[in-house]
């Protein structure tokens, strides 16, 4: 073999290892490295105390995440904006973040269709705000919309003994707030007085209400944990919020393990999201169930109607989020953890058919962890390309404390 072909053997080798290992890097569960530093983005807010509660996508990519910072003696409600390649929106409030005060327990967030953002959390009644649920909306631009409550903040007076778990924007622009009750807002703010009693409906086993979805036929579901960790329920009520009946036994449907995530499909089934769990070890793994339309189990999902995921290593799993990509895979987040490490931000993937997706990280599921004292993993979304964002937050022992965005490839 003379040297002209030794070279092109050469060339050609390294040309299917790098081809190789340019496919290995695109595996669907890797960091995305267009995003941030290496997949991740992180916004520290010092020696406050910040949580990131949930996360959505606008229609331009841009990534939408809601929060709190607290310091002693007050706290602050914090709208962070980014760019699709995880900088921070400089047009968006001050330098990309946008903050009111007042509400202690920031948890919910959704967007409507003319780009306002809205809000929901919890104000025990400290620093100044009066108790109950509070809305709050945004303009796109991140100022408080005027045309909203009192400039742009509503403290409903409905007070629960927890924070709203979820909030959605109907068709006709009434918001939707659930935790033990369900709420509905007319778009200028006020209590909408056709609905329940006087604007509120009580959740049934609700006083641990986790997630909300609105129906296109204007009904509702809402998920609640019982005081057991085991189980948990999902009830459905109508667009006036009386209960509905004719779904599954009198309105109300028993789930397998704490029905912390709720995620609708595009025929009418939906899962429900959260962790097995036994009185010894506590949760043991990810936990999707699927069910169809009328509050029944759909047996064709996973195994008889359900799939459970253990991590190897982690004796701990918490359910967060619940997604499905333009594909039908279905993502759930969560936080695991073992005692005495670090808290690690884990995913797992599922085809439509509810069977662990191999071809997703490392046999179907990735763990991620970001060298901190403590990690919780809060909020999903899936971006119109697929790509995976997850958001949480993390405290180190130096003190500091913030949000952490996480980016997945796809596929």
């Amino acid at each position: 073999m003379n040297g002209t072909t030794l070279n092109r053997a050469s060339l050609l080798i390294f040309s299917i290892l790098l081809i190789a290992a340019q496919q290995t890097a695109a595996q669907a569960g890797h960091l995305d490295p267009t995003f941030g530093q290496g997949g991740i983005v992180t916004t520290d807010f010092g020696a406050h105390t910040a949580s990131a509660a949930a996360v959505t996508i606008q229609p331009d990519g841009k990534i939408v995440v809601f929060g709190g910072v607290t310091s002693p003696g007050s706290t602050v409600l914090a709208v962070v904006r980014y760019n699709t390649d995880g900088s921070l929106d400089t047009g968006f409030g001050n330098a990309g973040i946008a903050t009111v005060s007042g509400l202690t327990f920031p948890s919910a967030i959704t967007l409507q269709p003319d780009g306002k953002i809205v809000g929901v959390g919890f104000n025990i009644g400290g620093f100044g705000g009066s108790a109950g649920i509070v809305v709050v909306r945004f303009s796109s631009n991140g100022t408080l919309d005027p045309m909203f409550g009192t400039g742009g903040v509503v403290t409903t007076g409905v007070v629960t003994v927890e924070v709203p778990s979820g909030v959605v924007v109907q068709p006709d622009g009434k918001i939707l707030v659930a935790d033990g009750e369900l709420v509905r807002l007319l778009p200028n703010g006020q209590l909408d007085s056709s609905f329940g009693t006087g604007g509120q409906a009580h959740v049934l086993n609700g006083d641990l209400a986790n997630a909300l979805a609105l129906l296109p036929n204007g009904k509702m579901l809402v998920t609640s944990a019982s005081f057991f960790p085991t189980s948990g329920f999902v009830s459905r009520y109508n667009s006036n919020g009386s209960l509905d009946t004719t779904f599954a036994i009198s309105g109300q449907l028993g789930t397998t393990g704490p029905a912390n995530t709720l995620l609708l499909l595009g025929n009418g089934e939906f899962l429900v999201g959260g962790n097995l769990s036994n009185s010894v070890r506590g949760p043991i793994g990810f936990a999707v169930s699927g069910y169809q339309a009328v509050g029944a189990t759909d047996a064709q999902f996973g195994s008889h109607g359900g799939i459970v995921t253990p991590l190897a290593r982690f004796s701990t799993i918490v359910t967060s989020g619940l997604g499905v990509q333009s594909s039908g895979d279905i993502v759930i987040l969560g936080t695991a953890s073992v005692p005495h490490t670090p808290q690690v931000l884990a995913l797992a993937r599922y085809t439509a058919a509810g069977q662990l997706d191999p071809t997703f990280g490392t046999n179907g599921t990735v763990t991620t962890s970001f060298g901190t004292t403590a990690l919780a993993a809060n909020g999903l979304a899936i971006q119109s390309d697929g790509k995976i964002v997850a958001v949480g937050s993390f405290a180190n022992s130096g003190g500091d404390s913030g949000f952490k965005l996480a980016r997945y490839l796809g596929q």
